[in-house]
């Protein structure tokens, strides 16, 4: 209690600072929200269900507790000591508010907009609110690159969850170990029935994990960035060597004209800019990316091949188009998504 004590406090404290009252009007830590809060700034007021977390990350907002927290009324107001650039990232692209005790924030309602980034600690030892002991031990992340690659294979062929370990660690590309890792995390989240490999709560999964992939496993399966035509036809594909549209630049997208082309390739080869005309100049901003495969499709006998590359699997391209944050590729990302995720009523 005395944690989270001080957690309001300095949350009180940093919004102040900003112009925003802070009243906490009760806690209620047995219904899993450690305080009921008001938020206002002159004739603007919203209630947050405020948790207070460390470390702050996606992972440790969806352990524990998360299932009660889903059933407040109140939208959802994450508080802790520090968060770091790379989830604060995260956080906004899920629509998590959030404000850390360095004046770190993310907060939005009616005509109210907050958004803080890069303060330092320095603020809050000053304020003697920062206590670095009080900080538990660090949360198994959920999102990590393999974990995720094993998310992203449940997630894009619903069926994977009829079969066995090793079938879907071959989809994820990871070890059998690491898949049967994966399902103990998200049971324990939640995500995954005890008794089978049945995803619940999946349009909440598929929210965070595409929050996660912008930060984590995409920027590790980059292999380079090239200047070049988007719209030019692919050279250097062959049955053996294929390649992999994705975002904007995927088949049936309906963006007549994609500013940017990602490609995945199974095997990099020192030619295939070359032949593809691509510039690697660092004068020249970037539009073509060239990232690893990693999964293996469990229907690759029903896949035909192109020499102007297919596509990635549905969830890929949804998560590149929304990892852009380009406003003109919003709607077509939601209806990329409508078209092929499940909803939680499936």
């Amino acid at each position: 209690m005395v944690v989270v004590n001080g957690l309001l406090d300095a949350a009180r404290e940093r919004l102040r600072e900003l112009g925003v009252t802070f009243e906490v009007e009760h806690r209620d830590p047995d219904a899993g929200i450690d305080a009921i809060i008001t938020l206002s700034r002159d004739s603007q007021r919203q209630r947050y269900a405020a948790e207070a977390k460390a470390p702050m990350t996606l992972s440790s907002v969806i352990r524990g507790k998360q299932e009660e927290f889903a059933r407040s009324p109140d939208p959802q107001l994450i508080i802790g000591n520090r968060i770091s650039r790379r989830s604060a990232d995260a956080f906004r692209a899920a629509g998590i508010q959030f404000v850390d005790a360095s004046g770190n924030a993310y907060i939005t309602f009616g005509n109210v907009l907050i958004d803080v980034r890069g303060r330092t600690e320095s603020t809050a030892i000053s304020s003697g609110t920062h206590r670095p002991s009080d900080r538990p031990t660090r949360p198994t992340n959920i999102f990590s690159s393999r974990r995720s690659q094993v998310i992203f294979a449940l997630l894009s062929w619903p069926d994977l969850s009829h079969a066995t370990v090793r079938e879907i660690a071959a989809a994820a590309g990871v070890s059998t170990g690491q898949a049967h890792d994966t399902f103990l995390r998200l049971q324990q989240a939640g995500f995954l029935t005890t008794d089978s490999r049945r995803l619940e709560r999946i349009d909440e999964l598929l929210d965070l994990w595409t929050a996660a992939y912008s930060t984590g496993l995409g920027p590790r399966l980059e292999l380079a960035r090239y200047h070049g035509d988007p719209s030019r036809p692919l050279s250097g594909v062959t049955p053996e060597r294929r390649a992999y549209r994705s975002g904007e630049s995927a088949m049936g997208i309906g963006v007549v004209r994609p500013a940017t082309l990602t490609v995945y390739i199974d095997h990099p080869d020192p030619k295939f800019p070359v032949l593809n005309r691509w510039d690697a100049g660092w004068d020249r901003e970037p539009n073509i990316f060239l990232r690893q495969k990693f999964w293996a499709s469990p229907r690759a006998d029903e896949e035909e091949f192109s020499a102007n590359g297919q596509n990635a699997p549905w969830l890929l391209i949804y998560a590149d188009l929304v990892a852009t944050r380009d406003a003109r590729l919003r709607e077509v990302a939601q209806s990329w998504r409508a078209r092929f995720a499940r909803s939680d009523e499936v």
